[in-house]
């Protein structure tokens, strides 16, 4: 079974220039994540991340794996929930236009393959890797100062998103964890 493998433009449609000028002073994160997004996520990575999955050709096809572990970059930065992010794909232009997913009107993917490929991720131990590919990128190209990346993108190190833990807890509950 072979996986198809995320291949988003590089190039910038009008509409994706007018939200990459609104994403200067706020939300840098996303504009970074829509440059860069050809090279965080390049061939090799690719391959590496498509072989978390077994080549027995059963079950269903798996939406491409590179789609779904930006979209778990984007959901850690935001704090979302796996429902919203969902809903996010569809209704939100910054989450849209990183996922070479603007104007359509399905979700990119499911509730369930997102929890899905996040414990696929943990298992197999990409989690970190992804986050370091992001870190390393980011101070390569200068975008963020360096001394602050371990604040401005270790947001999804410390996500509950990211980890599973918020996956199934509602916001009372996780806030009563906090003040424990």
């Amino acid at each position: 079974m072979e996986i198809k493998r995320w291949r988003p433009s590089t190039a910038f449609s009008k509409r994706e220039e007018r939200l990459m000028q609104r994403l200067t002073r706020t939300r840098k994160l996303f504009g970074f994540l829509r440059t860069h997004r050809a090279e965080l996520f390049d061939d090799g990575f690719q391959a590496e991340l498509e072989s978390m999955y077994r080549d027995s050709g059963a079950g269903k096809l798996p939406v491409a794996p590179a789609l779904v572990a930006m979209a778990l970059l984007l959901q850690a930065y935001t704090g979302v929930s796996d429902a919203d992010a969902v809903e996010l794909t569809v209704v939100d232009a910054r989450w849209q236009m990183v996922l070479d997913w603007l104007g359509r009107e399905k979700p990119a993917f499911s509730q369930g393959t997102l929890c899905e490929f996040r414990n696929r991720l943990i298992a197999h131990e990409m989690d970190r890797r992804l986050l370091e590919r992001t870190v390393e990128l980011a101070r390569q190209s200068k975008i963020f100062d360096w001394r602050k990346l371990p604040k401005t993108l270790r947001v999804g190190m410390d996500s509950s998103p990211l980890e599973g833990a918020g996956r199934v807890e509602d916001t009372i509950n996780l806030l009563a964890h906090a003040a424990r």
